[in-house]
């Protein structure tokens, strides 16, 4: 047993040598007061009995007395577990989810410390539907230390429990009192696990669904329902239909209204009433719309592919694979085909297969190639223009004739010597046997020139050629004229000649 106490400040100690002196005694058994003296405000006491009550004071003494006598107080030792469980412990069942545990307490000699409450456990031990066993999964509430009972929630119906209630306090709890087993019973079952719409006459429809996961009990039926729905908040009157054998999971309405939106409903039921439904809606076939009627055919487990046979041709089908006792609504998928009329069955493979298409196609390929490669080579090839061409279009009034082999071809794409011509002004200048000479008619020297910009003088001897001036032009010279032969690409870089769009040009 610990025992602690706040010490007196410096100026309550009123003199030197202060100490404290500690007195207990065991409640109940003995008379004499223990004593020890310390210096400290701290006094263990080893080897006492467990959570046994002490009357205990202490005493400031100084070298001068002791102080006022001290309030004497109940302390206890050292606690330590319970050391019983509570007995007598009975469960009341009020419903398949509820259930009440009662116990009695333990006496206070047993609890070993300051009681702080009870502890209820339980688990789910067995399922009364399918009889399976199942692996303790514990759940727990705690009561205050003056209960004796309480409420268990949440428990599942149509299945066996065990149940233990304990004592704790400040050390722990103590030892678990005999399990009491109890049965809830049946309860409503929950929704179905679906609800499919197989199909739609224009005055009937197929129904399909699923027993529920969680059917709390044993399934005696299911209720069908179904009312007119429509875009108003006015609906028709509920219709309903009762399905005593547990077993069946589909059913066929009739007398149902051509083109017209339903809302149906479906429930299961055990002794103790049904469970909320499951919903679907779906549309009724218009008059004059063909229905298609239920076709099944079973297939083995390890089968991937199934040809469907006898189907209409230009018609719309629904197919759906569901396991055989349509329970698992995972195993369920559902799509919409429609086949092809008589008048397109084949087409595609009879146009493939004729000969015509096959040279048509040929005769498409190759004319493609053709004209791919004359613009190619257009492209590479470029224009050439024809002195003599333009020497016809535009004749010399005076009768000078300008020969093609003098001037011959211009292309723009070709950068080779004129055809006839010599290869530059001073190659003609040096060979020439005139004594006259270009040189004399320097571009400093403008007495050569009229007002007009032609030249003055007589030269005699044969035609020479004069360098290019530019891109797309050539001159010649007569020893009278001077004549130019323009093409289309020098319009732009002459501007002296002018506007003029004629080939050759005499000054």
């Amino acid at each position: 047993m610990i025992m602690k106490w706040e010490p007196l400040k410096p100026m309550e100690q009123n003199g030197p040598g202060m100490e404290y002196k500690v007195s207990w005694r065991r409640q109940g058994i003995e008379t004499d007061w223990n004593e020890e003296t310390v210096k400290k405000h701290t006094l263990i006491l080893k080897n006492t009995p467990t959570f046994i009550p002490y009357d205990i004071k202490v005493q400031a003494v100084n070298n001068l007395g002791s102080g006022p006598e001290p309030i004497v107080i109940t302390g206890y030792s050292s606690e330590d577990i319970p050391e019983a469980a509570p007995s007598n412990v009975i469960v009341q069942v009020i419903n398949s989810t509820l259930a009440k545990a009662i116990w009695s307490t333990i006496p206070k000699d047993r609890v070993r410390g300051h009681l702080r409450g009870y502890k209820v456990s339980w688990w789910k031990t067995r399922s009364r539907l399918d009889g399976k066993n199942h692996h303790p999964e514990k759940r727990s509430l705690t009561f205050n230390a003056d209960r004796n009972d309480g409420m268990i929630p949440g428990l599942e119906p149509f299945s066996e429990y065990r149940l233990t209630v304990l004592a704790f306090n400040s050390k722990g709890a103590g030892p678990e009192s005999l399990s009491y087993d109890f049965q809830t019973p049946e309860g409503v079952p929950e929704k179905p696990h679906f609800l499919k719409i197989l199909n739609f006459d224009k005055e009937s429809v197929t129904l399909s669904w699923g027993p529920p996961k969680k059917p709390n009990g044993i399934v005696t039926g299911y209720i069908l329902q179904h009312q007119i729905i429509n875009e108003t908040d006015d609906i028709g009157p509920l219709h309903e239909v009762n399905i005593t054998n547990p077993s069946s999971f589909s059913l066929r309405l009739s007398n149902l209204s051509a083109s017209t939106k339903y809302k149906f409903y479906a429930k299961a039921c055990t002794l103790q009433g049904c469970g909320k439904p499951i919903t679907e809606e779906g549309i009724t076939i218009t008059e004059g719309s063909k229905a298609v009627g239920k076709i099944s055919e079973a297939v083995k487990p390890t089968q991937k592919t199934q040809p469907l046979e006898a189907l209409e041709p230009g018609t719309a089908h629904t197919v759906r694979l569901v396991t055989k006792n349509w329970v698992d609504n995972n195993s369920i998928s559902a799509d919409v085909i429609e086949t092809r009329g008589r008048a397109y069955a084949g087409i595609y493979e009879r146009i493939s297969t004729q000969g015509w298409f096959i040279g048509l196609m040929g005769a498409i390929a190759l004319l493609t190639l053709l004209l791919l490669t004359i613009c190619f080579v257009k492209r590479n090839k470029g224009g050439k223009y024809s002195v003599k061409e333009k020497e016809d279009l535009h004749p010399d009034p005076e009768g000078l004739s300008i020969k093609d082999e003098i001037f011959g071809e211009y292309s723009d794409s070709d950068e080779k010597p004129l055809k006839g011509s010599l290869r530059s002004l001073d190659t003609d200048i040096k060979t020439a046997e005139s004594a006259d000479s270009l040189v004399e008619y320097g571009d400093g020297d403008h007495r050569m020139f009229n007002e007009d910009g032609s030249f003055i003088g007589a030269y005699t001897g044969s035609l020479f050629v004069r360098s290019v001036l530019s891109q797309g032009i050539t001159t010649a010279n007569d020893g009278n004229r001077w004549c130019s032969n323009i093409y289309p690409e020098a319009a732009n870089v002459m501007p002296y000649i002018g506007n003029t769009t004629s080939s050759t040009v005499c000054y």
